[in-house]
């Protein structure tokens, strides 16, 4: 995650919020600190593999063996996060990487339909947000690739597949709360007069970029806990 420019290039619209991040939580303490960890919480542990074969030899109950083992995955799972951050931070990071994505395929977006003057209705604003959705799905899962591919030591495309995964739902739940912002600013506000290469324009895209961090939070928050995407990087 670290060999990503994900910080500056959030910075564009967190502010402030994404040094905090950065400083506080997304730089770790010790080069191999966050590879240590998330190498740590994806390898099986050989002792309770062990302890298992153990009960079910001695005829335990499996359904007790069972639950005891999901409270025992819980807890370590609980202990190992809470030593390296807290779950908000957690999202907020892997937010941070879908932010990446989406600002760089905005940018790219609203400057190739800007200068192929292309329209749909006479209007702007319906190819940007299609090409500008195509550009951050993009950016996004080539830097959710190389999120994930380091950690893991697997380039293979069975990494693309699970980037894919990971954060096709991330960067639309993020684009839903842009683009809906940009409707409603160029549509009801501005009256499709707004233009692009005014200063008012690309405030309203950060104010938009703001609001998709926060769409993305719930989705990204449960693709955690349902272990889709990793909470390391």
């Amino acid at each position: 995650g670290n060999r990503i420019p994900v910080w500056p290039i959030n910075a564009a619209y967190l502010g402030p919020l994404s040094l905090f991040l950065y400083f506080r939580y997304g730089r770790p303490s010790h080069p191999s600190e966050g590879a240590k960890g998330c190498h740590e919480h994806s390898k099986p542990d050989n002792k309770h593999s062990k302890d298992h074969v153990m009960h079910r030899q001695q005829a335990h109950d499996s359904q007790t063996s069972s639950d005891t083992e999901k409270g025992e995955g819980h807890a370590h799972a609980h202990h190992s996060m809470g030593n390296t951050r807290p779950m908000w931070a957690t999202v907020a990071i892997r937010v941070s990487h879908c932010g990446a994505g989406c600002v760089l395929g905005d940018l790219v977006g609203e400057w190739l339909v800007y200068g192929t003057s292309a329209t749909i209705n006479s209007r702007s604003i319906w190819p940007e947000l299609l090409i500008d959705y195509a550009f951050a799905l993009l950016f996004g899962i080539i830097f959710q690739y190389f999120s994930i591919a380091p950690m893991s030591g697997d380039y293979s495309p069975q990494t693309l597949v699970r980037a894919l995964k990971a954060d096709i739902l991330s960067l639309t739940s993020f684009e839903i709360g842009l683009f809906g912002w940009m409707v409603a600013y160029q549509v009801g506000i501005w009256g499709y007069r707004l233009e692009m290469t005014t200063w008012t324009y690309w405030w309203m895209m950060q104010v938009g970029m703001f609001i998709g961090f926060w769409t993305a939070t719930p989705v990204n928050w449960w693709l955690i806990r349902e272990k889709i995407k990793e909470p390391c990087a």
